[in-house]
């Protein structure tokens, strides 16, 4: 068993937590970090910067610019 990278051991803390995320620079979104793999993170109770909602989404990590822990 290898050494857990960083990435994975910060997403296991915030799980179940709201967080922010910046996707392709352009778009940022809010939601509950549900689950996350080494090619995703799935986010429920998701909001955009203009307001729209959703009920889940997935983003691929190599998209995403930075995460940010809101609660």
């Amino acid at each position: 068993m290898g050494m857990e990278s960083l990435l994975e051991k910060v997403l296991k803390e915030w799980k179940g937590h709201k967080v922010a995320v910046s996707v392709g620079g352009d778009h940022s979104f809010t939601g509950t970090l549900e689950d996350f793999d080494e090619e995703v993170i799935l986010l429920k109770d998701v909001v955009d910067v203009i307001g729209n909602r959703g009920k889940q989404m997935l983003i691929g990590l190599e998209d995403i610019n930075w995460i940010m822990l809101l609660e």
